[in-house]
C-alpha cells in the first residue's frame, strides 16, 4: 500500500502523499510482525524517510517514534547482530540530536528498547 501511495504521489496525486505518520505506521507494523527480515524492512523505511527529508520533504522527517520503532523491531527480531543494530541506531539518534534535530531526542522508551535488544 505504501509503495502504491508513493507511486500515486509521484504522478501528482497530491491527496495521496505519505508523510511521517504514514511511514511510522508501516514501521510499527513491521516491528510487530515478527516476520523474518522485518527489522531490516523497518530500517529500510527509516532510511528512505531520511533520504526524502534530505531531498526537501519536510513532512517525511523521521522523529523519535520512527527511530524507536525501528529499534523495537530489532529488539523483537532475535536476529544475530540485533543488539548492535539497535545500539547503532541509538547512536545515530544521539548524533542527530546533538546537531539540533530535537525531534529525534531519545527517551526512556528508546533506551528500554535498546536494552531489550
Amino acid at each position: 500500500i505504501l509503495e502504491h501511495m508513493e507511486q500515486l504521489n509521484q504522478q501528482d496525486h497530491e491527496v495521496v502523499c505519505p508523510n511521517a505518520i504514514t511511514y511510522n505506521a508501516v514501521i510499527n507494523a513491521w516491528a510487530r510482525s515478527r516476520e523474518k527480515g522485518a527489522a531490516q524492512r523497518a530500517e529500510a523505511i527509516l532510511n528512505h524517510m531520511m533520504k526524502l527529508h534530505e531531498s526537501g520533504r519536510e513532512d517525511c522527517s523521521p522523529n523519535q517514534k520512527c527511530f524507536t520503532s525501528v529499534i523495537d523491531a530489532w529488539a523483537k527480531s532475535r536476529e544475530n547482530g540485533a543488539a548492535q543494530r539497535a545500539e547503532a541506531i541509538l547512536e545515530h539518534m544521539e548524533q542527530l540530536n546533538q546537531q539540533d534535530h530535537e525531534v529525534v531526542c531519545p527517551n526512556a522508551i528508546t533506551y528500554n528498547a535498546v536494552i531489550n535488544a
